[in-house]
């Protein structure tokens, strides 16, 4: 034998999966089988099939002790893609099942897996992009904070959409805020519901336009308080119905009414203004007021 080592091509035997070893025959030498050849690793770890083409360098002292430097290109075993600029590494037994690539020609890095890409860290995993960032899924996608809180913001504006059905759910308080305007639309029914107090601040006009028929009822005792000046503005009539119980309009000020006619009805027949009674009033030298 020759001091030097000796490099041979053979096919794998046998693999030791555990041990990250495998046998090699080669044609030449009478299909001679060495013992468990070493596989370079350098902590990667991609065992070949037994068949395949690997090359092997011999130690000085014989054919039986060397490593494996791994698999090489044949006809048996040729690339899944080739071209000037392409880096890519299979991890599957299949071409094409799971791998990761980068085109030098366009700057573009991709991973690919048939089923999971699972990533892992004890501390934080942070992602950034000069460019935009998009996260697409055929299925559910979901964000989850076990320990904290979950932000979304952008520096000019941020939506969030959905098909059918979206739902926003705080276990205690939820707070929704703009510094200009704000608006809150729906093509079909709104609903609102307070199991507790309902607190609602205007500092500026508030403007209601219903353009189909209304309900709105009060179960509980309604107080409305305006500091300001109030105006309720009915084109098309005002209807008002108290059962059961009196209304009051107490002010410091003067009530007007201006209309073409004016109709107070009483069950009694009688309307008291300062216990003065408009049917039996006289007038200084006027005639008596008809009973009838």
């Amino acid at each position: 034998m020759s001091s030097s080592s000796t490099n041979r091509t053979g096919r794998v035997s046998s693999v030791n999966h555990e041990r990250g070893t495998y046998e090699v025959t080669y044609r030449d030498r009478g299909k001679s089988v060495t013992q468990e050849i070493n596989m370079i690793s350098n902590g990667e770890y991609k065992m070949p099939k037994v068949g395949q083409v690997v090359s092997v360098q011999h130690n000085s002292n014989g054919t039986e002790a060397g490593v494996t430097f791994g698999t090489v290109w044949n006809s048996s075993n040729t690339p899944a893609e080739g071209y000037e600029g392409l880096f890519r590494k299979e991890y599957g037994e299949r071409k094409g099942e799971c791998y990761e690539r980068y085109d030098s020609n366009t700057g573009v890095y991709e991973m690919n897996a048939p089923k999971r890409i699972h990533r892992n860290s004890k501390d934080e995993i942070y992602d950034e992009a000069k460019g935009s960032i998009s996260l697409v899924a055929g299925g559910q996608v979901q964000i989850t904070s076990t320990g904290s809180s979950v932000s979304i913001s952008g520096a000019t504006s941020a939506g969030v959409s959905a098909g059918t059905v979206m739902v926003i759910n705080a276990g205690t308080d939820m707070t929704m805020e703009a510094a200009g305007k704000m608006g809150i639309v729906s093509g079909g029914t709104l609903q609102q519901q307070h199991g507790g107090d309902a607190d609602i601040k205007y500092k500026g006009k508030l403007t209601e336009e219903i353009t189909k028929d209304a309900k709105i009822e009060y179960k509980a005792k309604l107080e409305e308080k305006v500091t300001g000046e109030a105006k309720l503005d009915f084109p098309g009539g005002l209807k008002i119905t108290v059962g059961g119980c009196t209304i009051e309009i107490d002010t410091s000020g003067n009530v007007k009414i201006d209309a073409p006619k004016i109709e107070l009805k009483a069950a009694d027949g009688e309307a008291d203004i300062k216990q003065i009674k408009l049917t039996k009033h006289k007038h200084a030298g006027g005639p008596e007021p008809d009973p009838g």
